[in-house]
């Protein structure tokens, strides 16, 4: 989600890796053969071990995998005051095992789940047919999906808001009200499955600090705000609100989060994202929570025109990844194309051994960051076809047959399976300024 905010609408390492590509192979009617999906596996267990995420034997494991948008909003939208929600998935296949499998095929290993705050505790007017154990339920069989198609699972704190406001909005942090309990309830839920990783909040940004506290610190140990974003919420007096409310409430800070999370037993991987929509990491390592179990995991998000962090231009990321595992839970690219990020982005990811997952695995029409043109699989015009043929070429064992191709010469046979490439576009470059518009959560929509 690249954004200032999320409204959806109702009824959307190994580091020996050195990828030096410069131009990313698109098949414009592309034919892939020889790499058909690989059978299910089992899940990789995965934790934290120096600057790598590693499995239960101890071989290191790179992420490449996709956000999966629906559970964050369908489950608040609509409805009354009193009676919010009008879906778990959106509608959307995300308990059938055809729509993991066709992750698989493209050989996705890991799925972003993002989940709403106010539906996991089935509180603030949530319909109980969309919340609390309804939703916790649904949750759970979509995990199960998720790992059973090999794949790792990341539960993700996408929409919260604190006191009686309906989470119906990315709000700038988590809120001391709920967002402890919610990730206490989530780590006892999920403590036994270490195919699945915590992302403790979406993309934190600050912007009504009310007691001076400065960012960084606001960050780790929370700090009392004086606006509340509500986004035109009706309240149950009837009275409908601004896009924000004035309203003195406290955030929770990424150390209570994590203490939240430890208090259970729960030993997984904890993501941490930083400042600015998730896209500043420039003080993580300074202000990093502590953790008795030693696995934290940064996180970062990177879409077109951002300007704290955009490949390969971003220091920070790369020095934190000499210490820590990084996973870039968020990118994108031009839906139907011309691509101009991911060819740069992908590349430079690889060499610096990050995991990285794309938004979005929703057949949806907007015209930025959307994967895929149905549940079957079928790659967007753009964004899509780029992030398959790459997957795909990795999965050939190598990224010498992006090169060839890139050259306009035939791939030559590798790993699992030859990449036949119909047409090849050479894309350099990336957009300039960040967009005042942000990323979706569903189609049509601003997320």
């Amino acid at each position: 989600m690249r954004g200032t905010l999320r409204i959806a609408v109702a009824g959307r390492r190994s580091r020996s890796i050195a990828v030096t590509v410069l131009a990313l192979v698109i098949g414009l009617g592309a034919v892939l053969v020889g790499t058909a999906a690989p059978a299910a596996a089992a899940a990789p267990t995965v934790s934290v071990s120096g600057n790598e995420l590693v499995d239960a034997s101890g071989a290191p494991v790179v992420l490449r995998g996709a956000d999966l948008s629906g559970t964050e909003f369908s489950c608040i939208q609509n409805g009354t005051p009193t009676d919010r929600g009008w879906s778990i998935y959106g509608d959307q296949p995300l308990d059938q095992p055809a729509t993991y499998a066709a992750m698989a095929a493209w050989h996705i290993n890991a799925v972003r789940v993002p989940l709403n705050e106010d539906c996991w505790l089935g509180i603030n007017g949530v319909d109980p047919a969309y919340g609390g154990a309804n939703y916790q339920a649904a949750i759970a069989t979509e995990v199960a999906q998720i790992n059973a198609a090999g794949m790792v699972a990341i539960l993700d704190l996408h929409w919260s808001n604190p006191g009686t406001y309906a989470a119906l909005t990315q709000e700038e942090m988590a809120d001391a009200d709920h967002s402890p309990t919610f990730w206490s309830q989530v780590a006892s839920a999920y403590k036994a499955n270490h195919s699945v990783i915590f992302d403790l909040f979406n993309e934190p940004f600050f912007y009504y600090i009310a007691d001076g506290t400065a960012p960084w610190t606001c960050w780790l140990k929370g700090c009392t705000q004086n606006t509340v974003i509500t986004n035109f919420q009706t309240l149950p007096d009837g009275t409908t609100t601004g896009y924000t409310t004035s309203y003195t409430w406290q955030s929770a800070g990424m150390q209570q989060l994590v203490d939240a999370v430890r208090a259970t037993g729960a030993t997984n991987p904890i993501l941490i994202n930083g400042l600015g929509w998730a896209n500043d990491d420039t003080g993580w390592a300074a202000n990093a929570p502590t953790d008795p179990d030693n696995q934290l995991v940064v996180g970062a998000h990177m879409y077109p025109g951002a300007v704290t962090c955009l490949a390969p231009n971003c220091p920070s990321i790369e020095a934190l990844a000499a210490s820590h595992p990084v996973i870039i839970g968020e990118t994108g690219d031009s839906s139907a194309g011309p691509v101009t990020y991911l060819p740069t982005f992908l590349p430079w990811a690889d060499a610096h051994g990050l995991s990285y997952l794309a938004w979005t695995w929703n057949p949806w029409g907007n015209s930025d960051d959307v994967l895929i043109q149905n549940w079957s699989g079928t790659p967007t015009t753009g964004e899509g076809a780029t992030y398959q043929a790459y997957l795909a070429a990795l999965a050939a064992g190598s990224t010498g047959n992006l090169a060839t191709a890139a050259a306009g010469g035939d791939p030559a046979p590798g790993g699992s399976g030859t990449v036949v490439v119909a047409a090849v576009l050479v894309l350099c470059g990336l957009t300039a300024g960040w967009s005042a518009t942000r990323r979706r959560s569903g189609p049509g929509q601003l997320s």
